[in-house]
């Protein structure tokens, strides 16, 4: 058992995008449980999909919802995580693409949550291709020149590539509610802050570093006190 979880860790960080790996993993394996306790007629999506009605229930669908793929577009979602995730994942580091990751995620849901209050709007929140919006676009703004070749033909800029996935996604959404539509686009915001001027610009630990925050510092006090507490127990 011990030598498949070694396995399993040397396939995630092989190429060094170790997260980008693990959504991808976590996201195929909940569609096959999906799809296999579907039989037993089990819906083991809806306790990952973000359902603003009811979302107090299951509180960490704030975070889940991207895992959940309805439909055969959301393969071409993971494909383009594994694209520009992984890129982001190998420039930013770990830290930095986690936070960002979450802060996307979050930031996203608790727009659809607030847009649901004010238009009485009720859907279901799943799907990659909405935190993929703001990552497109920091990856644009960090490769600006970098080019793409649409249907392997027509070459097209980061920047308009950033630009098309936002108004689609911003279209998509538009036929409910245009506080959804704007929903699904808000994770752009977060990218702001990890771009230019922006806090997380260099970073999340030279952020830490200039606020004084030792991220190294507290991880090693928790290794510590986790040492500890199984020593007394040993004892």
């Amino acid at each position: 058992m011990n030598q498949y979880v070694k396995d399993f860790r040397r396939f995630l960080n092989r190429e060094y995008i170790p997260l980008t790996k693990g959504i991808i993993v976590l996201s195929v394996a909940l569609f096959v449980g999906d799809a296999l306790l579907s039989f037993l007629r089990i819906n083991l999506s809806s306790f990952f999909a973000f359902q603003p009605a009811v979302w107090w229930l299951r509180p960490w669908t704030l975070l889940t919802y991207p895992l959940v793929m309805r439909g055969f577009a959301d393969l071409f979602a993971l494909l383009w995580l594994w694209f520009i995730g992984g890129s982001l994942e190998r420039t930013w580091g770990g830290q930095t693409y986690g936070l960002f990751l979450g802060l996307a995620t979050v930031v996203t849901s608790l727009a659809f949550l607030l847009s649901s209050l004010f238009s009485g709007v009720r859907r279901l929140i799943t799907g990659l291709w909405l935190p993929l919006t703001g990552l497109t676009w920091v990856w644009a703004q960090l490769y600006p020149d970098r080019e793409l070749l649409f249907w392997g033909l027509i070459p097209i800029r980061a920047q308009w590539l950033a630009w098309i996935h936002a108004g689609l996604t911003f279209y998509s959404y538009l036929r409910y509610h245009l506080f959804y539509a704007l929903a699904a686009v808000s994770s752009i915001a977060v990218a702001s802050l990890f771009t230019g001027q922006g806090p997380f610009a260099r970073g999340f630990r030279y952020w830490a570093w200039t606020h004084n925050y030792p991220g190294k510092g507290w991880a090693e006090k928790l290794k510590n006190k986790w040492r500890r507490r199984r020593l007394k127990v040993m004892k």
